[in-house]
């Protein structure tokens, strides 16, 4: 997978963390690559809640991470892990599936 960031804005008289970032998805295969958006507000709720783990985790911890004076310098920062560029559309078996890496306590299967 590769996640790479493509641009920020933020809603008119908006809040902080309503700021939004818009990010490109790549899982390599015959899938189009998919552009999405996100606030800084969910982003910062879903790495609260997730370990170290795939390109789109590493992404948005970057996100989260950064104070609104360096968001520009996210622009075109690229994360990586297993991806395939002709690969199938699926993530290798070996670096495990999509959100796999979530903490054994916040885990649906123990509940």
């Amino acid at each position: 997978m590769k996640a790479t960031i493509c641009g920020h804005h933020e809603l008119p008289e908006g809040h902080e963390e309503i700021h939004r970032f818009t990010f490109k998805l790549e899982e390599g295969g015959s899938h189009a690559p998919s552009e999405e958006t996100i606030s800084l507000r969910t982003a910062r709720v879903i790495v609260s809640h997730l370990e170290d783990g795939n390109a789109l985790i590493q992404m948005l911890r970057a996100v989260a991470a950064a104070k609104p004076e360096e968001f520009d310098s996210l622009i075109g920062q690229v994360f990586e892990d297993a991806f395939l560029e002709n690969g199938p559309s699926e993530r290798l078996p070996e670096h495990g599936i999509a959100f796999n890496n979530a903490s054994k306590n916040d885990s649906p299967h123990d509940v």
